[in-house]
Parts: structure tokens; sequence; C-alpha cells
């Protein structure tokens, strides 16, 4: 008898964590959408896309532009953080995004 009850009290339990947190999920997804609107597979696809371009060139200028092109840092910020002048981190992020720019010129998926 105890043990009945007790599985009939686990069982309410979880199944109300599980509406918890298929409800949470919904939530979540609705807000998503309507930052990202209908093309949230597209942003997806475009970040990894770009995180698998960066992959493709060395760490240093990989740094570089993810600080100021995606953080938003500014050269001189990133030159301080690499102990490098500004101007030098300026070459570096304006060579790299020019072959990064190759890249994309030259590749099918875009």
């Amino acid at each position: 008898m105890l043990k009945e009850r007790c599985r009939r009290v686990l069982k309410r339990i979880a199944w109300r964590m599980q509406y918890a947190a298929k409800t949470r999920f919904n939530q979540e997804t609705a807000i998503i959408e309507e930052v990202f609107g209908e093309n949230l597979i597209d942003a997806l696809d475009s970040s990894i896309y770009v995180q698998e371009l960066l992959m493709q060139i060395p760490e240093k200028p990989r740094f570089i532009i993810k600080s100021i092109v995606i953080d938003g840092l500014t050269e001189e910020e990133v030159a301080k953080q690499l102990n490098m002048t500004r101007q030098g981190v300026h070459k570096c992020k304006k060579k790299y995004l020019n072959v990064l720019a190759q890249k994309i010129s030259h590749s099918p998926s875009f």
C-alpha cells in the first residue's frame, strides 16, 4: 500500500517536472523566434559557417578578428591584450579579412 502510494506520488512529481520543462522550452523557443524571426536556421547556419572560416586562419588573426568584429572591442583594446601596436592589429585584421573575403568568394556554399 505504502509502496504504491509512493510510486503514484513520484509519477506525479515526474509528470510535473516534464510539463514544466516542456513549458519552459516552448517559452524560450518563442522568445528566440521573436528575436531572430523565421531566419533562425539561417542565422545558425551563418554562425557555423563563420566559425568554420575563422578556423582556417592562424590563431592570432582569428583572435583579433573575433575580438574586434564579433565581440566589438576596439583595435587599441586588442593591441593592449596582445602587447602589439594598434597599427599592427589594424594591419593584421585588414590582411586576414581580405583572406576571408577571398575564401568566401571562392566558396560554393555562399
